[in-house]
């Protein structure tokens, strides 16, 4: 299984960073409920995804947020 540490950053909220799969990645974009049309294509579709990267929506002010993420090698441990 692959994991990613990602950040999703919102004015006007705490950082969320985490490492998981893209399953609970995407947990937490439909749960947030964040401003756009649809979350960064690279999570929706089952396609390789590139080792890291930022996704940035901005439709200005508190409509603004990002995601970073960079993938993890090896085996990982993650604790909660």
């Amino acid at each position: 299984m692959t994991f990613y540490a990602w950040t999703i950053s919102k004015p006007g909220r705490q950082d969320i960073k985490k490492v998981s799969d893209l399953d609970e990645l995407r947990d937490y974009l439909r749960v947030l409920d964040l401003p756009g049309v649809a979350p960064p294509e690279f999570i929706t579709i089952d396609a390789e995804v590139h080792d890291h990267g930022t996704y940035t929506h901005n439709e200005g002010s508190m409509d603004k947020w990002s995601l970073t993420w960079t993938k993890v090698d090896g085996d990982t441990t993650v604790i909660d």
